[in-house]
C-alpha cells in the first residue's frame, strides 16, 4: 500500500475502486475545463447518502476557492463533506462501508493539523 507521497491520481483510483465495490456511483470531472473553481474532486452517491470528498496529497493544500465550495456544501443539511488524505485511509473505507467514521462530516468537516 502506498501512503507518503501518494499522488492525488493514485489516491482516487483507489478510492473510486473500493467505493464502487461497495455500491457508490462515483463522479469525477476529468477535464476541469468549463468547471467551477473548488467543485471537489469526487462525488459518491449511494441513497440515501452523498458524498462530496476533496481530495489532498499528504501535503496538498486547499485553494480559496475549494475552501469556499466546501464551507458551502458543509452548510447543507444530509450532505456528506470530507477532506481526505492517503493518511485517512482506513476511516473512508469504514465511511464508505458503515457511514461511521472518526473524520467529521456534515456540518463540521475535517480539519488537519494544518487549520485546512
Amino acid at each position: 500500500m502506498l501512503i507518503g507521497d501518494e499522488s492525488e491520481s493514485h489516491f482516487m483510483n483507489r478510492i473510486r475502486r473500493r467505493a464502487k465495490l461497495l455500491g457508490w456511483e462515483d463522479f469525477h470531472q476529468q477535464d476541469s475545463m468549463g468547471t467551477r473553481a473548488g467543485l471537489p474532486d469526487l462525488i459518491l452517491v449511494r441513497p440515501p447518502r452523498v458524498i462530496f470528498a476533496e481530495l489532498k496529497s499528504e501535503h496538498g493544500r486547499l485553494t480559496p476557492a475549494q475552501r469556499h465550495t466546501l464551507a458551502k456544501l458543509m452548510g447543507c443539511p444530509g450532505v456528506e463533506t470530507y477532506i481526505w488524505r492517503p493518511q485517512d485511509m482506513q476511516d473512508i473505507w469504514t465511511i464508505l462501508s458503515t457511514g461511521k467514521g472518526k473524520l467529521v462530516a456534515v456540518t463540521g468537516g475535517y480539519q488537519d493539523a494544518t487549520g485546512e
